[in-house]
């Protein structure tokens, strides 16, 4: 059967190795750079992608993209509510009531945010009535709700009362003096988010007296389709809205971590380019050698007629099939890792006891992938083109081996 000279002298090369042992050492280190350098690259954008995705749909997903409050409190928050949802991309509109306060359990303080929700689910922040059951808070005045870091650090569980300090000055700038409530914990949630360790929920009309409000709300909460245009929303509602009504995004809270997950994502995928560009000086380092131990054999090729192209394409074979397994190992690896390293983060942190991930330093107690097929294509790409890019100054070289120099003394 016909086979092209270039291809089966290609395959011959990669198939059976090289007779040096340093070839093939470099040969083995260069599929080996490659396949590590793109199974990291992959895993890394997935993970990447899933704390992107955390933030977006379970941190900015349970604040209030955007805030409207007023300093004594809002009166007819319905009729400013239904104003506001009237705007194009505002999905809801409802009120709340949020003061900074501090906890007092059997000496142990712990301060935390009282966030005040409304019982009925139509006014209330979905998200975060998804972790409340009001059922519980029946028959009970001043029911609480506390986030599990909270409690932990507290040492409270369900059915405890402890005691909820307001300082005089609160959230809102009312000058007032010190408010003090004994609550009863009737739950304790976890969101898996930073707000576990400082968020506490009660009743909208029981934030609202500590707060000072009188029958007032606190301010009203929005929700918006699109999350990234919460500062321009805010800029549009404040030109369109009553004065004395102050306006505040989730951008301003939680932008800096946005930005931070995204600076940290091109870091990384620079440091782990580079590793792909090590591994393709690699295929040059092992191409050069392997060109320099078949001098003899490419000089016989060429006195037999082979051509410069054909030379060209005999290490042009070799560089790509290099490139091919270590790009599609690499990316089988990488897939792989990008499904289960949460689990075998989970696994290992529970063999170990350890928590690698606390949300009182990051903002997810868990490590989030995401794993988009476009990157695992991207990546691919780029890595085999580098690779192939990599290949081309030894394959030149091989064709200007001199048949005469060559076999001079042979």
């Amino acid at each position: 059967m016909f086979k092209p000279v270039s291809l089966f002298i290609g395959l011959r090369y990669f198939f059976s190795g090289s007779g040096s042992r340093l070839v093939s050492f470099i040969s083995g280190l260069a599929v080996t750079g490659l396949v590590l350098g793109v199974a990291l690259l992959i895993t890394v954008l997935s993970i990447m992608n899933g704390f992107e995705k955390e933030l977006r749909t379970n941190i900015i997903g349970l604040v209030p993209h955007i805030r409207l409050y007023k300093q004594d409190g809002i009166d007819d928050w319905q009729k400013l509510a239904k104003r506001v949802k009237e705007q194009p991309g505002v999905v809801s509109a409802t009120p709340f009531t949020q003061v900074n306060g501090m906890l007092n359990y059997r000496g142990q303080v712990q301060p935390v945010i009282l966030h005040g929700e409304s019982q009925n689910p139509k006014e209330g922040n979905d998200r975060l009535q998804a972790f409340i059951h009001w059922n519980k808070a029946e028959g009970i005045s001043h029911p609480l709700f506390l986030a599990k870091g909270v409690a932990d650090k507290l040492g409270v569980a369900t059915g405890d009362r402890l005691q909820m300090v307001i300082p005089g000055a609160e959230s809102y700038g009312n000058a007032q003096s010190a408010r003090f409530a004994l609550f009863t914990v009737v739950d304790v949630f976890a969101t898996g988010t930073e707000l576990d360790q400082r968020l506490a929920i009660t009743r909208l009309s029981v934030a609202g007296d500590l707060a000072g409000y009188s029958g007032r709300v606190g301010g009203i909460q929005l929700h918006i389709d699109d999350v990234f245009a919460a500062r321009i929303m805010k800029y549009e509602l404040q030109q369109m809205l009553p004065g004395g009504i102050y306006l505040s995004d989730w951008i301003s809270s939680y932008g800096n971590l946005y930005q931070a997950i995204k600076m940290s994502r091109e870091l990384v995928l620079l440091l782990i380019f580079v590793i792909v560009a090590i591994a393709a000086f690699n295929v040059v380092s092992m191409l050069v050698m392997t060109v320099t131990d078949k001098r003899s054999a490419i000089a016989i090729l060429k006195t037999l007629g082979c051509r410069d192209g054909e030379i060209l394409r005999i290490f042009f074979t070799k560089g790509s099939l290099i490139g091919l397994m270590g790009c599609s190992i690499g990316a089988l690896l990488g897939v792989l890792a990008s499904k289960y390293i949460g689990k075998w983060v989970a696994g290992l942190e529970h063999m170990t006891g350890i928590q690698f991930l606390n949300t009182e330093v990051y903002p997810v107690d868990q490590l989030p992938s995401l794993l988009l097929w476009q990157d695992v294509l991207t990546v691919v790409i780029v890595a085999f083109a580098l690779n192939m890019i990599a290949t081309l100054y030894p394959a030149w070289r091989a064709t200007r081996v001199q048949p005469a120099d060559e076999l001079r003394y042979e």
